[in-house]
């Protein structure tokens, strides 16, 4: 009998290479303001762009001003006055385009599909654009259920976004659930407000903090034996064929 059957995953930079495809698409808004798309400028952005994640995550201030602002913000530190919806607008369709994903996330949901677990995609972020990038990598398929902060109305850490995710299943008990993410204060936080179990994914080698996911991973190929996959995860040709095939 499986510890866990029920597996909430994060998608960005956890599944999704987020920090990948979000500096293609930043390379591109830069371009067209004449800015330089140096590492001090696009470090400059995600200063200001988490900054406002976190107060979104506390209840601070609402999505639609955080995605109206949060470029109007940037550009205004180099003298630039630009429309932050139009700006918000152009990015998100160049970050729609992302195909990047993290090392063995496909064999890895391919093997869990295989053993017969429940995948469900539990993010922050826009639905279209979450969507959109799934369907690009060919990972959507692996999922029974995606639960998006912007359809819910409802953010990690918040307990509620989790309540559509246990109704669904309807009836499973919480310790069949495992979170998955790379956010402490989002995906971890979460499950522990929700009373689950976590895997903190230290995608980036992180510093540890006090707060305590039960699992840390820095790999998504050592989540086999938490998990308790009976086959080992590998990147094969039968990989790639059954990819196309989904």
């Amino acid at each position: 009998m499986k510890k866990y059957q029920h597996l909430i995953f994060d998608l960005d930079n956890t599944l999704l290479d987020f920090s990948a495809s979000e500096e293609k698409a930043l390379r591109k808004v830069l371009t067209g303001f004449e800015l330089a798309d140096t590492v001090e400028t696009m470090n400059h952005y995600r200063v200001i762009n988490e900054g406002l994640w976190r107060q979104l995550e506390k209840g601070q201030i609402e999505r639609e001003r955080l995605f109206a602002t949060r470029f109007g913000l940037f550009l205004k530190e180099y003298g630039i006055q630009a429309d932050g919806e139009e700006v918000e607008h152009r990015f998100r369709g160049y970050l729609e385009e992302g195909t990047d994903i993290v090392e063995n996330a496909a064999e890895l949901l391919l093997a869990l599909k295989e053993e017969g677990y429940s995948i469900y995609a539990g993010t922050n972020g826009c639905g279209s654009t979450q969507r959109k990038r799934l369907t690009n990598t060919r990972l959507l398929p692996y999922f029974e259920e995606l639960f998006i902060s912007e359809e819910l109305g409802y953010e990690k850490p918040s307990t509620q976004f989790f309540d559509p995710i246990f109704d669904f299943v309807k009836g499973a008990p919480k310790e069949e659930f495992l979170m998955i993410g790379d956010s402490l204060t989002s995906d971890i936080q979460g499950a522990i407000n929700t009373g689950i179990d976590s895997v903190w994914f230290n995608y980036h080698n992180q510093p540890t903090t006090d707060l305590k996911s039960t699992y840390a991973v820095e790999k998504l190929t050592d989540l086999a034996d938490i998990i308790g996959l009976e086959k080992p995860i590998a990147q094969s040709s039968k990989t790639k064929e059954t990819l196309l095939i989904l």
